[in-house]
């Protein structure tokens, strides 16, 4: 699948020439190349290419060693769903898939687990009514991505700021027989490679929420897209575990809608969910949680938002 009419110059927004190995701007004179089947549109340097190849644990052999070669059984809670992610980003999918449920099972309280089951499947339901051109931000390891082709037919665009998730995607959505239905991007939310209203439904699950500064980000999608479709997990607005993070209006409901107002969006909160959240457990291995927030236990609000 490829939607190369609506790309542009991520940095002076001028139109693009190319093919196969990529794009060449004919306004800054940037290239932006195509590298392992991914279209890199990074303003900040290769550094992060240099990952790729190393794995999720980044040549620590050993303690890759120990994760991969300890019995399941006499792993923690925490090591069994680092290692199905190990494991994922090694490309053995199959093991992946086997542990992966069971492993996210004991991480989170089950009350966290089907909220967000419910709001994955409500936000999934709304998707499956759009048409046109969709791009799911912050892609991550797909899990979004992946409901969205499951239930669906037709195409998608990813986008994702880390060449070492985008390569893994790339091999998982092969492996799954998706690759033909997803165009791969790699750019940074608050700088996108597209150009204005070019998109119709940019859809994300938690996405906001592992980013830094919401205002660039919200204008950005804003520009490229009419509508938005996120499943977001928040804090109530006095939450201690607030204090751990850098950008509360991407963290708090009312502050996000009053975010996403500002840049031009017309908001509604489609269903809230409360589940209890405990902080995940420490991984005995590594030494950390899958998770950095919480820090302490607190109730999650869990809330498909729309924006038009």
């Amino acid at each position: 699948m490829e939607n190369e009419a609506i790309l542009q110059c991520p940095a002076c927004r001028m139109g693009l020439s190319g093919g196969d190995d990529g794009f060449f701007c004919s306004g800054c004179k940037r290239e932006f190349k195509r590298r392992a089947g991914l279209l890199d549109f990074l303003l900040s340097g290769e550094d992060q290419w240099e990952q790729i190849g190393r794995g999720f644990m980044n040549g620590q052999e050993e303690m890759e060693k120990r994760l991969l070669e300890t019995p399941l059984v006499e792993l923690s809670t925490a090591d069994r769903l680092i290692k199905a992610v190990a494991l994922w980003y090694r490309g053995d999918f199959e093991e992946y898939r086997r542990l992966i449920e069971d492993a996210l099972t004991g991480i989170y309280t089950d009350e966290y687990n089907e909220a967000m089951k419910k709001s994955l499947n409500y936000m999934v339901n709304l998707v499956k009514e759009e048409q046109g051109v969709i791009l799911d931000l912050a892609s991550g390891m797909g899990g979004l991505l992946q409901e969205l082709l499951s239930s669906t037919k037709g195409g998608f665009i990813s986008v994702d700021v880390s060449p070492t998730s985008s390569f893994g995607l790339l091999q998982y959505l092969r492996y799954r027989n998706w690759g033909d239905r997803v165009q791969q991007l790699i750019a940074d939310a608050a700088c996108l490679p597209l150009k204005d209203n070019s998109v119709d439904v940019v859809t994300t699950a938690a996405g906001f929420q592992n980013m830094q500064d919401a205002e660039p980000v919200f204008k950005e999608i804003r520009r490229v897209s009419k509508k938005l479709i996120t499943l977001c997990i928040f804090f109530e607005r006095d939450d201690p575990n607030l204090a751990y993070v850098r950008d509360k209006s991407l963290h708090v409901a009312s502050l996000f809608r009053e975010g996403l107002e500002k840049a031009g969006w017309s908001v509604s909160m489609e269903i809230v969910l409360k589940a209890r959240a405990e902080p995940t457990p420490q991984s005995e291995i590594l030494g950390i949680r899958p998770d950095r927030l919480p820090v302490s236990p607190t109730i999650r609000h869990f809330v498909t938002v729309v924006a038009v």
